[in-house]
């Protein structure tokens, strides 16, 4: 594709968590830029772009009255919705913005449900109905976590037997999606990702905090029954250290739960 719709954002005072139509984009952390690209979280017509701090130092009561925290300290956020075109390897485009949404607030002011920005963008854009957004009008269950829970012992266990294979089946949705919504040939997109699961297996060794449930952190997009996997740190919960080079690598995952099973939508 030539041209790839990006979301710039950076918060000052506190970490957040950057948020698109409800989904979990990232964490921001204080005094950081995180730029990222999303055409596979867009829908036609209004999307809603949501910064939201995370509990920490600059927040009394977040914990006793998380719908209005106190800041103790001042704190903002600066988020661009930007258009970049793709003019070759040798061709520097500077991205064009499309939006640019900035807030700021002051040391004792209140924060309601700690949203440090809430705004809605127009976007004149067509992409694919992704199922994310038809499974988001739902009510999440009751049993809910407990079923994510046993998908992820499952998951686990499949990657610590090193069964690639059995694992892909998991991603077909967020395959078939992420083809769409990058014009991506869709075969070549599930033989890489194949690839990246098999050295996954292979190559690299879960985290101690991925395997441990009290590092687990669910979170509830708008009451639904799709969840953000993160850690006890608000990052993605499913982190490898590669073996060869050390890094980390991280599988950032939504779910969603239908019917009793659980499936990866993202």
């Amino acid at each position: 594709m030539d041209k790839t719709l990006l979301l710039r954002a950076s918060v000052q005072g506190q970490n957040a968590l950057l948020t698109l139509n409800g989904m979990v984009l990232g964490k921001l952390q204080n005094g950081r830029e995180l730029v990222l690209p999303i055409h596979e979280y867009v829908q036609s017509g209004e999307n809603r772009i949501q910064v939201i701090l995370l509990p920490g130092a600059s927040m009394r009561g977040a914990s006793l009255n998380p719908d209005h925290a106190l800041l103790t300290q001042n704190c903002s956020t600066t988020v661009w919705v930007e258009l970049q075109k793709d003019r070759g390897p040798d061709v520097l485009v500077q991205p064009r913005v499309l939006f640019e949404l900035k807030t700021a607030f002051q040391r004792g002011q209140r924060l309601r449900k700690n949203r440090l920005l809430d705004s809605t963008v127009d976007l004149p854009v067509s992409f694919p109905r992704w199922r994310y957004l038809d499974v988001l009008p739902s009510t999440h269950g009751a049993n809910d976590s407990a079923l994510i829970e046993d998908f992820l012992l499952n998951m686990f266990a499949q990657f610590k037997s090193g069964k690639a294979s059995a694992l892909l089946p998991f991603f077909t949705v967020r395959n078939r999606e992420l083809a769409a919504a990058y014009g991506l040939d869709p075969q070549n997109v599930v033989s890489d990702f194949a690839a990246h699961l098999a050295h996954l297996c292979t190559q690299s060794e879960l985290l101690e905090s991925a395997l441990d449930p009290q590092c687990w952190q669910f979170q509830c997009v708008r009451q639904s029954p799709v969840h953000a996997l993160l850690d006890i740190n608000h990052a993605p919960l499913l982190q490898w250290k590669c073996k060869l080079s050390g890094a980390t690598l991280q599988l950032p995952m939504h779910v969603g739960v239908l019917g009793g099973e659980v499936f990866v939508l993202r």
